[in-house]
């Protein structure tokens, strides 16, 4: 998957990539996605939400969470904080995945596995000619 992302505001590779998956699941899973990125106006983030991106759907019965996903920068790969983070955002029963960038996919299911974080799956992104691609 790839696309051009012109949206005002969107200047961080994280976010970039946050909107891009954001966009491409909410249409591969047909649910509704809240987004938390770095823009200070986001009228669609929960405050209390601890994933960049999360699907969910509307029944009569309330809203219901389907997946989670976090997206990682070459920089949050080395914090050694965001295997912390990751443990606290996930939720038993609900799928959770990783975006990191091109090359460390392995470095990031090490982490996971080391910290005891459930992944059900780890994509990596890249940029090519100014088009964000999630591999």
């Amino acid at each position: 998957m790839s696309t051009v992302l012109r949206e005002q505001g969107i200047v961080t590779i994280h976010d970039q990539v946050v909107s891009l998956v954001a966009q491409r699941w909410a249409k591969a899973f047909h649910c509704k996605v809240t987004i938390r990125t770095g823009l200070e106006q986001n009228p669609w983030a929960d405050p209390q939400q601890q994933c960049d991106i999360v699907g969910w759907r509307v029944s009569s019965s309330g809203n219901t969470v389907e997946w989670m996903a976090e997206v990682e920068t070459d920089d949050s790969m080395r914090d050694v904080s965001s295997v912390s983070e990751w443990k606290e955002a996930v939720v038993r029963g609900i799928p959770f995945y990783l975006l990191v960038p091109r090359g460390l996919k392995q470095s990031a299911q090490n982490l996971a596995e080391k910290g005891s974080v459930p992944v059900s799956g780890i994509y990596e992104y890249t940029f090519v000619n100014g088009l964000c691609q999630v591999l």
